[in-house]
């Protein structure tokens, strides 16, 4: 049975592609963002949108290989949680916005493949259960994009 993981996977993807209730969703806010923005550094704020966004994905991909059973994955460096130069730059924009729709597509793919039983379960190598990790995505996913409007201009 998959009630409340239904629930779950409707408000992910209302929190990422829009008709959420707090306004516009993070794909619609990214849409309208001008990629001159997307790497620029302000005073008031350690991360450019850019590492912002990385760092969404990133938490994606944690909860994909924790679905995976990857006991060992970890967000453990700055890189990995905020992303290099390389990727959070304006001329790497439209991949970072692909590799956040695709991380996104993985994660409801495999919580697609589950039931209810699952947010019960330990995430593998962790203290907490799937339940708190899925809907702290959510939450997550809120704060920051909270965090990007601070930062649009």
């Amino acid at each position: 049975m998959r009630k409340e993981l239904d629930r779950i996977i409707d408000n992910l993807e209302t929190v990422f592609r829009g008709d959420a209730w707090h306004g516009p969703s993070v794909t619609e806010v990214l849409n309208s963002l001008k990629p001159d923005l997307v790497d620029k550094r302000h005073e008031f704020s350690k991360r450019t949108i850019a590492e912002l966004i990385y760092h969404l994905i990133a938490w994606r991909k944690f909860a994909i290989e924790k679905l995976n059973d990857n006991i060992h994955f970890v967000l453990d460096t700055e890189e990995a949680n905020w992303g290099g130069e390389d990727i959070t730059s304006k001329a790497n924009w439209p991949k970072l916005k692909q590799l956040f729709a695709d991380t996104q597509k993985e994660l409801i793919r495999l919580l697609e493949e589950r039931d209810d039983s699952l947010l019960d379960n330990r995430v593998p190598g962790e203290y907490y259960d799937f339940y708190k990790l899925l809907t702290g995505i959510m939450q997550h996913d809120t704060y920051h994009l909270g965090m990007i409007w601070v930062l649009w201009e």
